[in-house]
């Protein structure tokens, strides 16, 4: 990798390239030659991004303006970043993948070069310099043409598209992001308009979380179901010590989603709407369209090829990495542009940690491998867990423990209908893993399953592996995971052959009105055809470089 030696080289290197496009002869006449800032032609398309901002523009008042940011670039170390991932939002409304982007959608429209618009796309501008260094950008031009914006302008003009908004507009956002680089463009443009629009800023991580989630409530139903929750998690007293707490102890206190609209009208009348985006986009990423479909079903199929050459490479004396190379291989192999999550490859005594992902360990004759990955594919992820013997066979205990989780998997599956709650595929699978622990002598009682039954079986699936939803009543068009499992470390009380074995099993499943549709079938999950694919010679079957 070149280090970048910006301040040496790309002030001549401009100056001798300029701003003009790249030439090439054809039949002796010099043409210009624009080459693209996008390589892939399969993507969600401009009219899939212009439907989701018609949908976005209804739903906001004839007197608001809406304001986007990209998410920030992320440091990894020095002078080296992560790989940029555009923010959901962003790109579910617009396609556009480069940072420094801004959005504004004004329902009533506003004048912008002599024209009256409702949506304009801010975007960086054209510099010969950093897209030498790198590669090109859209620029105003071609976004306006790629993308199907109604308007593109240079992200150096913000201030003088939202100046005579701001202020006579009702203004909505989404949370600020956080961890922001300073000096970037993003903090120069948060910095303008944190002066303008005046957003409360939740806390970070987990409280903020919290904050987020009481102030979206806004009807009964919501408010009964965050309520429930919090409950559950602990109530008033588990936020004790947070930034939350006061605004738990309020939400509490309401005691319905009129008196806690009471208390924001209240107490959040100096800021702007920060809520309403995020509720209405979570209720359009909730239920897919038919496009989105074709992509997140073509991420489940990448997915699924990646276990099948994970299973044919498995055996003892292989480590989790190699395994882990093999999974991601077929990603990229495939046209994944990235994990939806860092991959899980977790052997042995780690096939009964839930998220574990350094994936160094090596593997041996008699463990189970636990595999939870998913690939990425135009923003759209996959989560898909398949469970495999390293020597190909699975133990009688091995095996008694993986049916059992196959079992209530199918239970679950069965229970994913519309109307149905996510607590009801819970319990299906809950009820199936205590009876059939209490048969194996592994519990004596069925309230002691969640010693070894420890997390949730289902969550949304779509541009984020935990994706937005209101995890309210299923409604056909969405699409969630079913994982059950069982995690059995060494416990007194329990025979050793039981120990250290991890199985779960998750598929990604349709929500239609006519049942669950599994999305992931490639993917092998009997103990027939998990044992029977593994006897076939895989990716890291020889060594590299023969």
């Amino acid at each position: 990798m070149i280090r970048s030696i910006r301040r040496v080289l790309i002030i001549p290197f401009a100056l001798a390239v300029g701003t003009a496009p790249a030439f090439a002869q054809a039949g002796g006449e010099t043409s210009a030659v624009e080459a693209p800032a996008r390589y892939d032609e399969e993507r969600p398309s401009p009219e899939f991004h212009r439907g989701r901002r018609e949908a976005v523009l209804a739903a906001l008042p004839e007197d608001a303006v809406a304001v986007f940011v990209s998410s920030p670039a992320r440091q990894r170390s020095n002078d080296v970043d992560y790989q940029y991932r555009q923010s959901n939002a962003l790109y579910y409304l617009t396609g556009m993948t480069e940072p420094g982007t801004v959005l504004i959608l004004v329902p009533g429209g506003t004048d912008v070069d002599g024209r009256r618009v409702r949506e304009i796309l801010a975007v960086p501008e054209r510099d010969p310099a950093t897209e030498a260094w790198n590669g090109r950008r859209l620029g105003a031009e071609r976004a306006a043409g790629e993308l199907g914006v109604e308007m593109a302008v240079g992200s150096t003009r913000l201030a003088e598209v939202l100046d005579p908004l701001i202020g006579t507009r009702r203004a909505f956002v989404l949370p600020w992001p956080e961890g922001v680089a300073g000096g970037s463009a993003l903090a120069a443009q948060l910095e303008y308009l944190r002066d303008g629009i005046p957003v409360f800023e939740v806390a970070p991580g987990r409280a903020g979380f919290a904050q987020r989630a009481m102030l979206r409530v806004d009807d009964d139903a919501a408010y009964d179901r965050l309520r429930g929750m919090l409950d559950r998690m602990g109530g008033v007293e588990a936020s004790a010590g947070t930034a939350a707490a006061d605004m738990t102890r309020a939400f509490v206190d309401a005691g319905s989603s009129d008196g806690w609209r009471a208390w924001k009208d209240e107490n959040l009348s100096g800021y702007a709407d920060a809520t309403l985006l995020e509720s209405v986009l979570t209720d359009l990423r909730e239920v897919k369209t038919k496009e989105e479909m074709k992509f997140l079903q073509r991420a489940i199929d990448i997915t699924a090829a990646a276990h099948r050459e994970a299973l044919r490479s498995i055996e003892p004396g292989l480590h989790e990495y190699e395994v882990e190379a093999v999974i991601e291989y077929v990603f990229h192999r495939e046209g994944a542009e990235y994990t939806g999550f860092p991959s899980i490859v977790g052997s042995g005594e780690n096939s009964i940690i839930l998220h574990y992902e350094s994936n160094r360990r090596q593997m041996e004759d008699g463990d189970l491998v636990v595999m939870d990955i998913g690939a990425e594919y135009r923003g759209y992820s996959a989560d898909v867990t398949r469970t495999a013997p390293v020597n190909g066979r699975f133990s009688e205990p091995q095996r008694l423990i993986y049916e059992t989780v196959l079992e209530a998997q199918e239970a679950a599956i069965a229970a994913a209908r519309p109307g149905a709650g996510f607590q009801s595929l819970g319990a299906a699978a809950s009820a199936v893993l205590a009876e059939r622990l209490v048969e194996l002598g592994i519990i004596s009682d069925p309230a002691d399953v969640r010693r070894f039954f420890p997390h949730g079986v289902s969550h949304y699936l779509g541009l984020d592996v935990h994706d937005a939803g209101s995890y309210g009543p299923l409604r056909p068009g969405s699409v969630i995971t079913v994982e059950p499992g069982i995690y059995i470390p060494p416990t007194e009380g329990v025979d050793e052959r039981w120990w250290n074995i991890g199985v779960r099993i998750e598929d990604d499943v349709l929500i239609t009105e006519d049942g669950p549709v599994v999305l992931s079938l490639a993917a092998p999950k009997s103990v027939e055809a998990i044992e029977a694919l593994m006897t076939e010679p895989g990716l890291a079957s020889a060594p590299v470089g023969q």
